[in-house]
């Protein structure tokens, strides 16, 4: 179980390994399962363009080809037969879920339902998967680990499958923002960080108004894990839950949040995306969110952090009369 210490909402208690399981559908499982593929493209396109533009100014980097994977064994046992379906899914190996745009895996032709065999002759089947009856991440993280271990700026080898036909596919990685992100499917406005990946829920990526609100979440998290909060805020004994409200942990995660705030604008307007709407946005994020008196002892109040965000916004509104 991975510890999500940071989040625009506070979830009560960590996410259990089924993480991106996809495992909540409605009754057309399929079609569902297809609709949240589409989300996951939507957070891959949006998170490689942060990532990409702002990899100038990112103290943290690594090399990245720009692709989400999935496995059968992320999917909870009575979903697995419906995503084999509709991903048309390996027993042992993981598949690209998404490719983001732009990215190097996009140049290089790699497409969305490509089974991914093996990385530079190194190959990635998960053989212990069939004795787990709940739904892991394991072997998705496993075959994403060998992904980012790829070096910056030398052609790889990517061998795929794509339906009867086998590929050697050579794509070279690229240094960007070192944060991974993906989507979560659950019914809470919420997103975390680790201090590695930036998880996203459905319901807030269909919440949003718009790209450019969808790229500020995704920046303030991204901006948690490349300023380190989660493991300062573990170093400040900061555990899940409620004890981050308490005492010198609680203070931290407020301020915390401010920075990521600046941080995540600051990426979103490099993006290219509009970063003016900010204040707006964090203040309606707020008023709609759960559990208010709960977030007032972990999070900056509305309009404490509606002014930081405006602060941020006209810096960057007198940066650009000023070229």
């Amino acid at each position: 179980m991975r510890l999500w210490a940071l989040c625009i909402l506070v979830a009560l208690s960590a996410p259990a390994a089924s993480v991106n399981s996809h495992a909540k559908v409605s009754d057309d499982t399929q079609a569902s399962l297809l609709a949240l593929q589409r989300d996951d493209q939507r957070v891959a396109d949006i998170a490689w363009r942060i990532a990409s533009r702002n990899a100038d100014s990112c103290a943290k980097l690594w090399a990245s080809i720009g692709v989400s994977l999935q496995h059968v064994s992320q999917y909870a046992p009575a979903y697995r037969a419906a995503a084999q379906a509709a991903f048309v899914l390996d027993d042992s190996y993981p598949s690209i879920l998404a490719v983001a745009e732009g990215s190097p895996a996009s140049a290089a032709g790699l497409k969305p339902n490509d089974t991914l065999r093996a990385v530079n002759g190194v190959d990635l089947a998960d053989k212990s998967w069939g004795k787990k009856s709940a739904a892991s991440y394991d072997a998705v993280a496993a075959a994403m680990a060998a992904l980012e271990a790829l070096p910056e700026q030398r052609a790889s080898v990517l061998s795929i499958e794509r339906g009867s036909q086998r590929l050697e596919v050579s794509v070279t990685p690229q240094n960007v923002c070192r944060s991974r992100v993906e989507l979560a499917p659950g019914n809470t406005l919420n997103a975390n960080a680790n201090g590695l990946v930036a998880q996203i829920s459905g319901r807030l990526v269909n919440w949003v108004e718009s790209d450019d609100e969808l790229a500020l979440v995704i920046a303030h998290e991204m901006a948690h894990n490349l300023l380190g909060h989660p493991k300062r805020l573990n170093e400040k004994s900061a555990l899940s839950g409620l004890a981050t409200s308490l005492g010198l942990a609680g203070k931290a995660q407020r301020q915390m949040e401010l920075d990521a705030d600046h941080v995540g604008i600051m990426m979103v307007a490099r993006a290219g995306y509009n970063y003016k709407i900010a204040p707006d946005f964090w203040a309606r994020l707020y008023a709609n969110a759960p559990l208010a008196s709960f977030l007032a002892t972990t999070h900056p109040t509305t309009p404490t952090r509606r002014k930081n965000a405006q602060r941020v916004v006209d810096e960057l509104n007198a940066k650009d009369l000023h070229r």
